[in-house]
């Protein structure tokens, strides 16, 4: 199953970048589902980085990074979850007229398909919502 969403920012490519690619400082400000990003390795942001994510409610999640090309992609796997088999999330930095499209887009395989119509429904809005404050911190950010 595959959940996309995209939104354009009046930020240059290199500032969008900047900011997604420091995602121990900047994830909390934006990602409603992380009140904390913990590095698990001790180098720099890139492929094979890896870190655990918390929630508000304290719930943990591994991740890797899969893909980091500067200015273009960053992707990462979750290592391991109760809920998906596997699921992967990419930011696509595409730059536009008016600033960067950013595309983000979760590739998911659940452990309990019933649970796609749900997450279907709900999932899309979500990463709408999630594309949205991501905007208002590059906003703030870059003040």
């Amino acid at each position: 199953m595959q959940l996309r969403a995209s939104t354009v920012v009046e930020h240059s490519v290199e500032q969008v970048w900047e900011f997604l690619g420091d995602p121990v400082a900047t994830t909390p400000l934006w990602d409603r589902s992380v009140a904390a990003v913990v590095p698990r390795t001790a180098v720099p942001v890139g492929v094979g980085w890896e870190a655990t994510t918390v929630s508000p409610s304290g719930k943990r999640q591994d991740f890797r990074v899969t893909a980091y090309d500067p200015e273009r992609r960053l992707s990462f796997a979750l290592l391991a979850s109760a809920m998906f088999k596997r699921a992967d999330l990419t930011f696509q930095l595409t730059r536009a007229p008016s600033g960067t499209r950013i595309d983000h887009v979760l590739d998911l395989e659940l452990r309990y398909p019933f649970l796609g119509l749900i997450l279907r429904l709900t999932g899309r809005r979500a990463l709408g919502i999630d594309l949205g404050l991501l905007k208002k911190a590059l906003a703030e950010f870059y003040r």
